[in-house]
């Protein structure tokens, strides 16, 4: 997996619907859903 270095920021609301993406998708955490969406860009 290749590392990140540059920080990202969220709201809150942003935040949750990233952790609900995740779950949703079977992951454990908000950090591997964000993996996930950036693979897709």
């Amino acid at each position: 997996m290749e590392k990140r270095s540059m920080p990202v920021c969220f709201t809150t609301e942003q935040y949750k619907k990233i952790e609900a993406i995740a779950k949703k998708n079977g992951m454990l955490n908000s950090s591997q859903g964000l993996e996930k969406l950036l693979s897709e860009l």
